[in-house]
């Protein structure tokens, strides 16, 4: 990531409808993206004698003249999802997740520290870095958040028995998008995958050797695509094209194949999920510059220790976040909403806003919602900068008392309204 990345938007518009029958509950989005490619991603690419990675962030998305950035990074869309178990969710949304030493923040730890952690390390999830959580996972008040504090492992497990933990569902245009599904992942110590098998892996590779799988040549020619050709703008149409390397159209590297100047493979072959990793299945399709996505699953699923069990009648708080030409910390996100089940919410972010805080998802009786028929909500998606659970916690701010009581939301924080944003 280049020290003084940004993005050339700072508020994105979300136009999301939500709907239910008696099994399912399904979400549509829609929002601009002008920019196309952002079904690419992690790409390996032969270059000057040797195989290199290209990462985030996509060279398009980029404010300013960023001629050196070779990324690939797929776009997404994303939301936090909560039943009232999680302290702090319905008053600060995705903020109460992001902490100091986080990926991506200027103060993000060495992993030399990670590794050395009893939890995170070698001998706990052997993790090099430390993601989302909750400060409930963490030892003190519950709005103590000191990442090396985490709760022991039995505490931990009983956080997630009694559903303190955030369901955090993904679509992604690469690593999802092809196979017909999303990806889904909770949010405790840290930002897990759910149990299962999601739809993507990752290949090995290296510089010289190159990586373990390429194309068969009888699906792709040459047995990769043509990272030039990409960069000059000819992208493989993202409804019809081959840009997405799954096993079942893989082979093992063969350098007299596939390893020639501009070769590039994506780094991420595509598999299928099952078990709760699979609970959300998911299209999306982007056209005139503009993603549609649709995803759905169960209201009650096998597997509800990950994921929240849904019910007519009841009131969930609702955070959405779109990614797009890069990771990590590089997104728009919403304030937190409430979404009713066919009954509509009472929120207190409503006294703050021209808009409206309190989404409800229309009832259906047919297989398939009439998307015509459902109202539609337009969300104001914001960039966050860097602004941590540390920053609104913390002894220096002003309103800490109200914030560690949770007694006040973002939505009154801040007077810049994220609607106000808007044009």
């Amino acid at each position: 990531m280049t020290p003084d990345w940004r993005p050339k938007e700072t508020v994105k518009r979300l136009r999301t409808r939500i709907a239910f029958n008696e099994q399912q509950i399904y979400f549509r989005f829609a929002w601009e993206q002008p920019d196309p490619g952002g079904w690419l991603h992690d790409m390996l690419v032969y270059q000057d004698g040797e195989w290199q990675q290209f990462g985030s962030p996509s060279p398009w998305v980029a404010r300013g003249d960023h001629e050196n950035h070779t990324g690939f990074y797929e776009d997404r869309v994303s939301f936090l999802l909560d039943d009232g178990s999680v302290t702090g969710a319905e008053q600060f949304g995705g903020w109460l997740t992001v902490h100091t030493g986080q990926r991506s923040l200027p103060s993000q730890v060495p992993e030399s520290d990670v590794r050395e952690h009893e939890h995170f390390g070698p001998d706990g999830l052997d993790k090099t870095d430390i993601r989302k959580y909750i400060p409930q996972a963490c030892a003190g008040e519950w709005w103590e958040n000191d990442w090396q504090a985490v709760r022991p492992q039995h505490e931990l497990e009983q956080l997630k028995a009694d559903g303190v933990f955030l369901d955090l569902p993904m679509w992604r245009a690469h690593r999802s998008n092809p196979k017909g599904y999303g990806t889904d992942h909770h949010v405790l110590e840290y930002r897990h995958s759910d149990q299962g098998q999601n739809t993507y892996t990752t290949q090995n590779w290296d510089p010289e050797d190159g990586p373990e799988y390429m194309w068969d040549p009888d699906v792709v020619d040459g047995g990769a695509l043509d990272y030039t050709e990409i960069r000059d703008g000819n992208l493989p149409d993202q409804q019809d094209g081959t840009y997405a390397l799954e096993l079942e159209d893989a082979v093992a590297f063969d350098p007299a194949v596939a390893e020639w100047e501009g070769a590039m493979i994506p780094r991420r072959p595509l598999r299928e999920p099952h078990g709760s990793a699979a609970d959300w299945k998911a299209t999306g399709t982007w056209e005139d510059g503009e993603w549609t996505v649709e995803m759905w699953r169960d209201l009650e699923t096998d597997h509800p220790g990950d994921t929240k069990q849904l019910h007519p009648g009841e009131v969930y708080t609702w955070s959405p976040a779109v990614h797009h030409g890069a990771g990590q910390r590089w997104h728009w996100v919403a304030y937190p909403y409430k979404v009713g089940l066919g009954v509509k919410p009472d929120y207190v972010g409503d006294r703050y806003t021209d808009g409206t805080t309190e989404l409800v998802a229309d009832e259906f009786t047919s297989d398939a919602p009439n998307w015509d028929s459902i109202e539609s909500y337009t969300i104001p998606l914001i960039f966050p900068g860097i602004l941590t659970w540390d920053d609104l916690a913390g002894s220096a701010h002003a309103r800490r008392s109200e914030i560690r009581n949770a007694k006040i939301t973002m939505w009154e924080l801040y007077e810049k309204d994220p609607a106000s944003f808007l044009p």
